[in-house]
């Protein structure tokens, strides 16, 4: 009995573990600072009392909110809910509650579900031929085709569901004669080598990988009755910034992206 509650409780230090690195990534991607970290928590947590009116009484409240944020120190979390009360984006500091203000902020950060997918059909191949002496152009262009969805195939050679030409072409004409860009097009029935188009996607966006990320969530939140839904959005939306988002006709026919957003909606929406 005294082993097996010993592995339970090893078996919670690495879930708590794993939820600290999710929320790590988020923060270096979704949200770029803490003060955004803990702005997203509200968010989802929604008023936060600190039980007092001290800064030192709202830091224990947020701490003990969830343990995301346990190994954030004093210093930064006050400076955080200041600049956070300076902007607008908190009401207060006794009882921090996220603004309308608040919420539009972190909204343009937090990836959106896209429900539907419109797609021509085409996949576009893109290859590009830029200067070693031009590395800013390359790597903002590298920035552009991953904003756009597009995975990298090989070095300097991209592939993307979506007609990628007008964001390209106004690329090249801020850029200048910096190097060759070429767009190639390619029927859904293409092949490329020995895979299929769809074998090609399922390798270029590592969509076994992100199944198997959704799979996990699924099975951490599903049915359960005592969920933090701050702990929910933050997993879920940790793998849905990783999703491309590719059309429904590519990709595996046991996707599971779409129930994992109905979990993850049925979560936020109960709290």
């Amino acid at each position: 009995m005294e082993n097996d509650n010993k592995e339970n409780t090893e078996k919670k230090k690495i879930s708590r573990k794993e939820l600290r690195r999710r929320i790590l990534r988020a923060s270096e991607g979704l949200l770029s600072t803490v003060t955004d970290l803990i702005l997203y928590q509200f968010l989802f947590v929604g008023s936060i009392g600190g039980g007092g009116k001290t800064s030192k009484a709202v830091y224990r409240a947020v701490r003990e909110a969830d343990d995301a944020l346990y190994d954030i120190n004093y210093q930064t979390i006050k400076r955080s809910l200041a600049y956070l009360k300076k902007k607008g984006w908190i009401r207060t500091l006794k009882e921090p509650v996220i603004t309308a203000e608040g919420q539009k902020r972190l909204r343009s950060k937090i990836p959106v579900y896209q429900t539907e997918r419109t797609w021509d059909g085409h996949i576009y191949l893109i290859t590009y031929d830029i200067p070693e002496e031009e590395k800013r152009t390359r790597d903002k262009l590298r920035e552009i085709l991953t904003k756009v969805g597009a995975g990298m195939l090989q070095a300097s050679v991209w592939l993307t569901p979506y007609n990628p030409e007008k964001i390209l072409q106004e690329f090249h004409q801020e850029t200048g004669e910096a190097g060759e860009i070429i767009v190639s097009c390619i029927g859904k029935d293409g092949y490329i080598g020995k895979k299929t188009i769809k074998e090609l996607i399922s390798r270029v966006y590592n969509l076994s990988q992100l199944n198997l990320d959704y799979k996990n969530f699924i099975a951490s939140f599903k049915g359960k009755k005592k969920v933090q839904s701050w702990q929910a959005a933050a997993s879920y939306l940790c793998i849905l910034q990783e999703d491309p988002q590719l059309p429904w006709e590519l990709l595996p026919n046991d996707w599971l992206g779409d129930k994992a957003y109905f979990l993850y909606k049925k979560v936020i929406d109960r709290r």
